[in-house]
């Protein structure tokens, strides 16, 4: 594995009360990411609070250090960590108004121009993975949840080891988790598989809203307001959805639309080979961002406009793919 960055590890080394902080709608990567870096530094004696959005998804709500999510900030920390924000309005709002002497950012997001007085930037499959490498440079010893919590980072991130951003160094971590711990089955087909009724019902939705444009190689999924509010909340929308297109057969982009307030949509953006064109670079026309193969904004206006719009855009990525 790379060598992780020495002024991060000083800057762990040097200081005692640390802020952690992720993105809004925290994924497993970000929930991970934050429960194993934080028990580490408190393995390490230090002070640790959390700032972050809850409830936390079904599936992510097992872990017990979540407990610690809402408890009242200091009004000065030595140190505040963004994890897993690749700017720092991706944050979840408001970020509160504590004095820090220091900012960090930890993340893997290609599209993150580093934000921070100290920035750990690296295109990984999660930001998990530099949560790992931080805290074995520090020599913390996993317990059980800090396993667990990594695993889900880097399993959630990945789609469950299926998405082409997984390499060596990835499976590299995994068998060091293996060595803690014998068994994921349980944890994966948690995080993967298992649905509420509510989220079974809105994954059916998806699927029956499902149609395909540029030559069946284009997915379009909706889930309406009047939908997801009938089961329950955008907190019901289990990360798969926006897999969904990805599933067909020579579909080579996805974009799944969901309709989380009245006339406010999240748009999650998803792509494979032979499709070449980062869809971070479409999300970043919306205010948004992500990765290479997979990448999200929120939109509010003309949901025809848009769908239009976005078919258009990809179609002229496309003819124009080498130029871009």
């Amino acid at each position: 594995m790379k060598k992780v960055p020495t002024e991060i590890l000083d800057c762990i080394k040097e200081n005692q009360s640390f802020l952690i902080l992720v993105h809004n709608k925290p994924d497993g990567d970000a929930i991970g990411s934050a429960i194993a870096l934080g028990k580490g530094l408190k393995a390490l004696g230090k002070n640790v609070d959390y700032y972050i959005e809850t409830p936390l998804e079904d599936k992510l709500q097992f872990f017990s250090e979540s407990r610690y999510f809402e408890d009242e900030l200091q009004d000065e920390y030595d140190v505040v960590a963004f994890l897993d924000c690749s700017t720092m309005e991706y944050a979840f709002k408001p970020v509160p108004m504590v004095d820090a002497r220091t900012t960090v950012v930890i993340d893997h997001h290609a599209t993150n121009q580093g934000y921070g007085d100290i920035n750990f930037l690296e295109i990984t499959a999660a930001t998990a993975e530099l949560v790992f490498r931080i805290l074995d440079a520090l020599g913390v010893e996993l317990d059980p949840e800090m396993v667990e919590a990594v695993f889900t980072g880097i399993s959630t991130d990945t789609g469950s080891f299926q998405f082409s951003n997984v390499t060596a160094d990835t499976h590299q971590i995994l068998s060091r988790l293996y060595e803690k711990r014998d068994n994921f089955a349980v944890l994966s087909k948690r995080l993967h598989s298992e649905k509420n009724y509510a989220q079974m019902k809105l994954y059916g939705k998806a699927v029956d809203s499902l149609q395909l444009y540029e030559d069946n190689t284009l997915a379009w999924i909706f889930l309406s307001y009047a939908d997801i509010c009938k089961y329950g909340g955008p907190v019901q929308i289990t990360d798969d959805v926006a897999n969904i297109g990805m599933n067909i057969i020579g579909v080579q982009l996805s974009a799944t639309v969901k309709e989380v307030e009245c006339g406010i949509y999240r748009v999650s953006l998803r792509s494979k080979t032979p499709f070449k064109i980062d869809v971070s670079l479409i999300a970043r026309k919306y205010g948004g961002g992500g990765h290479m193969r997979a990448a999200g904004f929120t939109f509010k206006g003309d949901l025809k406009a848009l769908k239009k719009e976005l078919i258009e855009l990809i179609e002229y990525y496309r003819k124009h793919e080498e130029d871009i």
